[in-house]
């Protein structure tokens, strides 16, 4: 499968996941939507059953946060691992990725606190080394991986230690065979003017997706705080005035499996 095909999948799956939420669902019904299209700008086209056709762009939502990076490489890095166990020895595994952090057993007091208060990481390490030193590990223990024994092994890359455990289980966190990163971070709450921004970018592309569609709406989701996305939205959103160049804008919690209307 490559980037385009997967993509697609994605943006699949994070549409089927909205139309099921009570929001989705209902605005599906109101507008009588009887068939779904396959697209690129905007990334989908539905048809109605009164002939029209409402164009629906979908757009991630990451709140700046100096961890987020260090935790979408290394996902990224461990689930590209994970599927080429399953291209090339056809074994389904899941990862987790843990960082040793001397902070915590530091006799400073001062670098506990630091601990304490600012924790998790944000130094990416060398994706070429990491994605090395995971590849020997692999090829180390593939015996153990096929015949389904948890592995669990230090790895070293520069002056820092990542422990790496594969088991041929899906993730707790997902409920996939995928790589889960462990990382923290101060969560943010309501962060209504860096979505206003992610808002922005795609309503200065409005003409493009207005060419081909009678209405169109935009899909903004809220990826997992377990990849890094260290933020959250309550009711207080419904207080916020958004600007927008769109019919409607959605905002879709993964998380919570959670979607609403925001104010425009």
């Amino acid at each position: 499968m490559n980037k385009n095909d997967a993509k697609k999948e994605e943006e699949n799956s994070l549409l089927n996941n909205f139309l099921n939420t009570k929001v989705g669902n209902n605005w599906c019904l109101k507008k009588k939507v009887v068939e779904k299209v396959g697209n690129e700008t905007p990334d989908f086209l539905l048809r109605t059953f009164d002939k029209k056709t409402l164009g629906l762009e979908i757009t991630e939502f990451y709140v700046k946060h100096d961890h987020l990076n260090f935790s979408r490489v290394l996902t990224r890095i461990g689930n590209k691992i994970c599927q080429e166990i399953k291209k090339k020895y056809g074994i389904l595994i899941s990862m987790v990725i843990d960082k040793y952090d001397p902070r915590i057993f530091s006799c400073n007091w001062y670098e506990r606190l630091e601990a304490a208060y600012n924790p998790g990481f944000s130094k990416v390490p060398s994706q070429n080394l990491f994605m090395e030193e995971l590849r020997k590990l692999v090829s180390n223990n593939i015996k153990d991986i096929k015949l389904g024994k948890l592995i669990k092994q230090w790895i070293q890359i520069e002056d820092e230690y990542y422990q790496i455990s594969i088991k041929d289980f899906p993730s707790i966190s997902s409920r996939k065979y995928d790589c889960h990163v462990n990382n923290t971070g101060m969560l943010k709450f309501n962060p209504c003017d860096e979505l206003q921004l992610c808002i922005n970018k795609k309503n200065q592309k409005i003409k493009q997706y207005q060419a081909k569609c009678d209405e169109c709406y935009l899909l903004v989701t809220v990826p997992s705080n377990k990849i890094g996305n260290y933020c959250t939205f309550t009711d207080e959103i419904s207080k916020y005035k958004f600007e927008s160049n769109f019919t409607s804008i959605f905002l879709y919690d993964i998380d919570e499996n959670f979607s609403c209307i925001l104010n425009t």
